[in-house]
């Protein structure tokens, strides 16, 4: 009962293990990373990571396929072990491989394991005792073998010898505290917003997994801010300059599932909440800029635009600026299907809509909403860059002057 005395003082695992079935599919397919990269990237032991891969029936690679890039020598590998006395698990942690990899090379290798030549101490612990552990306190293998200073594989044994089955992938311990959503509902909204701009959602067994990729630090680091108090955030930088963000939330975020061209209705019917989600959405797809005339004497003007597939979103956007007194151009197609958008050769889907605002006076009153709900960094930069040549235009002598106090924010 030593072990049970130092248990009681550990905290126990606060949520599971569910990485979605496409992320694990990425890294182990397409980036090609082993179980122990996988495993070491996430922060999880490799023998969960082989379960899940068997459990969404994802082809694993054969040992020989496995090998193909690790070296190491008979001299050096035999070193480790012997003379060393580093087991097949801390060898495979300080090559970043699978210890099953370093095992399959011993036996190439003609080196025999301690274990076979009975060096290797029994594991001393009692069935209730494991199950104690492992179902009662509910921790992974990883832990268990840590405490009891042994391996996953003994413990492995231990367990088909004692007949002790293996927690389903819904009660697995996982590496991220889940909380519950706040419960505000303008943070909500500005949530839903953001997520019908940017934002891909799915639903795994027990949790919401929120992804997105962007070349922006400022978006990666509004994710981030924004839902590191409710679950786990994931960053990486991909080979093709992008960031991959990851969030991992609990069921209380399942508002952001749905994926529509909509505004709800409970949004609509409060300045507050409109608001916060027109500010979310547009610091995913807004645009503020300075638009460059021509035979003009100030050659810049600022403009407004949101540029999205999602029609009917932009013309309850275009309805509820009408409440505020901002006139906008009233939603339109800039980019039919087909037809490539802006300087690059992306080619739209579908037919791609504007909603535009220049007019001074709506535009000065539309920035300052937006100003007062906005999270992300370079929107708040291009905002002020926004107010002072509003500021300029209103002071030349040609244009027409408009009031620039401060307008009443809900």
């Amino acid at each position: 009962m030593f072990y049970l005395g130092i248990l009681n003082l550990m905290p126990r695992p606060w949520n599971k293990i569910t990485i979605p079935k496409s992320e694990l599919r990425n890294l182990y397919e397409n980036q090609g990373l082993s179980i122990a990269q996988i495993a070491s990237r996430l922060g999880y032991s490799s023998s969960p990571i082989h379960r899940l891969l068997r459990e969404y029936r994802l082809k694993i690679r054969t040992i020989s396929q496995a090998k193909e890039k690790f070296k190491i020598s008979k001299k050096e590998l035999r070193n480790l072990y012997w003379s060393q006395k580093l087991s097949t698990n801390q060898i495979a942690q300080k090559y970043n491989c699978n210890h099953t990899t370093i095992v399959y090379r011993m036996k190439k290798y003609g080196i025999k394991s301690r274990g076979h030549l009975g060096l290797t101490r029994p594991i001393r612990v009692s069935k209730e005792n494991l199950e104690y552990l492992y179902r009662t306190r509910g921790l992974s293998l990883d832990k268990i073998a840590r405490i009891l200073h042994c391996s996953e594989g003994g413990l492995q044994r231990k367990m088909r010898d004692f007949e002790i089955k293996s927690r389903p992938i819904s009660s697995r311990a996982c590496k991220y505290k889940k909380k519950d959503f706040s419960g505000s509902l303008t943070e909500k909204a500005y949530m839903i917003g953001f997520r019908l701009g940017d934002l891909n959602v799915s639903k795994g067994k027990s949790v919401i997994s929120v992804r997105c990729s962007t070349t922006k630090r400022a978006q990666a680091s509004l994710i981030k801010n924004l839902f590191s108090p409710y679950g786990g955030v994931a960053t990486t930088k991909a080979k093709r300059g992008t960031i991959e963000i990851n969030v991992f939330l609990n069921n209380s975020f399942l508002f952001l599932m749905p994926k529509e061209d909509k505004i709800p209705d409970w949004v609509t019917k409060n300045d507050k909440y409109f608001l916060a989600l027109f500010a979310g959405y547009s610091d995913a797809e807004g645009s503020l800029y300075l638009h460059r005339m021509k035979k003009r004497r100030l050659k810049f003007f600022a403009r407004f635009e949101l540029n999205s597939y999602d029609k009917n979103i932009l013309k309850r956007l275009w309805s509820g600026f009408r409440k505020f007194g901002i006139k906008a151009s009233f939603p339109s197609v800039s980019h039919p299907a087909g037809t490539p958008c802006g300087v690059k050769t992306y080619v739209s889907n579908k037919d791609t809509w504007r909603l535009a605002v220049s007019h001074k006076s709506s535009l000065w009153k539309l920035i300052h909403f937006w100003e007062r709900y906005s999270r992300h960094k370079d929107k708040q930069r291009a905002i002020r860059l926004a107010k002072r040549n509003i500021i300029l235009r209103n002071q030349m002598s040609y244009c027409h002057r408009i009031d620039l106090s401060i307008p009443k924010i809900p």
